[in-house]
């Protein structure tokens, strides 16, 4: 019955004509039963008429005692069309007349072993075959009481039985049935084509294409819709489907996008990322993360956590920082370094920071590890490019320096050999040469000896520096670079032989880190003011540039390792300000700043005055 079961057409093709037919046979049954009943009730209807005309004429015979005559009567009746047999019987059950010679004198049983008092008819079968029995008993009256007795006690004289054919009665009953039921089929047949046809085109036809349209949305074609031919309940409902269906393909695309610029804002970020779940299994990575391990995305995701380490199985919490385990415990965030494997079978050192996620998927909550991965390895390679370059830039602002004392030496040597080829022994103008070229290479030993002091190690004792002098010879190595950049130093002293107790190294390269970060920000020239000044027991250097200044929601980020946002538009290794912070700290100091985003910055160091620190 599947032929049946799949098709909405065929179910409602079956179930109309099982309800048809099965109503056609109940009225045919009841048809033909009532109209066997019908034909018998006329047929009893017309032997009742026949039987009260003999029932007269036996009456008259019986009063006139003409005996022959109601025989002949009998008789007569027995032969007319339809007619099986006619006998009259006394009420002690004896044929005494009957159109049958042979029945005369046999004796019948009262049906209910009673003597009938009302006329009825009966189909019964006989020896001769089934007949219709018209039975009518003949009442007892006035002028009948002398030979029958009484009415009390002889009710009835007599019982006329009356045997039609049953046969024609059947085959009437038969053909009538018959054409009935043709009639009914050619009815049932017209009325289901009919049935069919509108229910066909008007409902089953829009369900199909309602059905389709739905299995091609099921099946990702969001594009599906629905012809709309009418205004009716289908007609409405397939309006109704085509509103859910744009209305779906619109969600769709908003979550494609969405998703889209989830996966592409996790690809932006430099570090590698990747989504953990419970089951350690990885959900999400960005492209950054496939780099560091040269894997594509569908393979990191068919990845656990733990793949990366070249383990079968989790890792042990026990022997292992586990930030799954840690985070599962205590819900906080935390940091650890660890070492990657990469599809090379290269070990990669890397910092790792996890932080716990809660979101809802069908309706439950779900605990999530985002993990965000540093390669440590190429941070210290560009950690050391970016030093490069600032070392470089500080060289060109020395070759600077030394370059104009050495050509003047250089003068000064070619005048002196000069003056010894043309055999003229001039003491005064040697001694001039000689004092010009002793002049300038004492310059040239300074500018030596304070990019010495920049970049020497100083040892583990601290000792008073005069921020004065080892800001102005920071700043002369810095003086080609503001010229090359189109930028304007301006320094104040407020207070004279300001000294902190530090690593004379150290205050120098929190200097330089301050300045070249305010060079950073003026990418168009600009003017930088320096101000050195003693307040509240503390040397303040202040540093105030004309730059492009720092947006507020990054004010509070730029001392954070590895944050970089530098307004020339080059990339930064975000560990200057970081590593100058740290520094200040470790004198007892700090940096502060203060910006608004369009009017340039002002970077303050503060240290603790050497004086007071002696003193105490």
């Amino acid at each position: 019955m599947n032929w049946i079961r799949y098709s909405l057409n065929r179910q409602l093709l079956f179930s109309l004509s099982a309800g048809l037919i099965l109503s056609s046979l109940f009225c045919l049954i009841l048809f033909a039963g009532l109209y066997h009943a019908q034909l018998a009730e006329e047929r009893s209807s017309a032997s009742v008429a026949v039987n009260l005309l003999l029932q007269t004429s036996l009456e008259n015979a019986m009063l006139k005692q003409d005996l022959d005559g109601l025989r002949d009567i009998v008789r007569r009746l027995g032969e007319q069309e339809d007619v099986e047999q006619v006998f009259i019987v006394n009420p002690r059950g004896e044929i005494r007349f009957a159109s049958v010679t042979g029945l005369l004198g046999k004796t019948i049983q009262w049906p209910n072993q009673t003597l009938p008092q009302q006329p009825h008819t009966d189909f019964l079968k006989t020896e001769a075959g089934e007949v219709l029995r018209s039975i009518n008993p003949v009442h007892n009256k006035a002028p009948c009481i002398q030979c029958h007795g009484p009415l009390e006690q002889k009710p009835v004289n007599g019982v006329l039985f009356v045997d039609y054919a049953a046969a024609p009665i059947r085959a009437k009953a038969r053909t009538t049935t018959l054409l009935f039921i043709g009639a009914g089929i050619i009815i049932i047949s017209l009325t289901l084509l009919m049935l069919w046809f509108f229910i066909s085109r008007m409902v089953l036809k829009p369900v199909q294409h309602l059905a389709q349209a739905g299995q091609e949305l099921a099946a990702g074609n969001l594009a599906a819709r629905v012809q709309v031919h009418s205004d009716n309940e289908l007609g409405r409902l397939s309006t109704t489907f085509n509103q859910m269906a744009e209305t779906l393909q619109t969600k769709m695309r908003e979550l494609n996008e969405q998703e889209a610029f989830l996966q592409g804002l996790l690809d932006a970020i430099p570090d590698g990322i990747r989504v953990l779940d419970t089951e350690h299994r990885i959900v999400k990575v960005n492209h950054a993360y496939c780099k560091q391990l040269g894997i594509n995305s569908e393979t990191a995701l068919s990845r656990h956590c733990y793949d990366v380490y070249q383990r079968a199985k989790p890792c042990a919490p026990t022997l292992s920082t586990c930030p799954l385990h840690e985070i599962n415990k205590n819900s906080k965030p935390i940091k650890k370094l660890s070492h990657y494997f990469t599809k090379e079978g290269t070990e990669r050192p890397v910092e790792v920071f996890a932080a716990p996620m809660k979101i809802k998927q069908a309706g439950q909550s779900k605990s999530l590890i985002v993990e965000s991965i540093r390669d440590l390895e190429k941070a210290v390679q560009f950690s050391h490019e970016q030093k490069l370059s600032a070392m470089g830039q500080v060289a060109a602002g020395v070759a600077h320096e030394i370059h104009n004392p050495l050509a003047s030496i250089r003068l000064a040597l070619q005048n002196t050999l000069r003056l010894l080829d043309a055999g003229t022994c001039d003491p005064p103008k040697l001694s001039e040469y000689l004092t010009l070229l002793d002049r300038e290479i004492d310059k040239c030993i300074a500018v030596t000896q304070r990019l010495l002091k920049l970049t020497t190690l100083g040892g583990e004792q601290r000792q008073p520096v005069n921020i004065e002098s080892a800001l102005r010879e920071t700043l002369s190595l810095l003086e080609y670079e503001s010229q090359e950049r189109k930028i304007t130093m301006n320094i104040q002293i407020n207070t004279p032989n300001c000294r902190v107790l530090a690593q004379e190294n150290d205050v120098r390269m929190l200097i330089m880190n301050l300045v070249q970060n305010a060079f950073h920000a003026m990418p168009q020239g600009g003017k930088l003011d320096i101000m050195l000044e003693r307040a509240q027991q503390n040397i303040q250097l202040h540093i105030q540039d004309t730059g492009v200044g720092i947006p507020p929601e990054h004010l509070s980020k730029i001392f954070d390792p590895f944050f970089s946002y530098r307004a020339d538009g080059k990339a930064g290794t975000g560990l200057g300000l970081s590593i100058s912070q740290n520094l200040a700290q470790q004198y007892q100091g700090l940096i502060k700043v203060h910006s608004r985003h369009g009017e340039g910055a002002c970077f303050t160091l503060i240290l603790p005055d050497a004086e007071q620190l002696i003193a105490i």
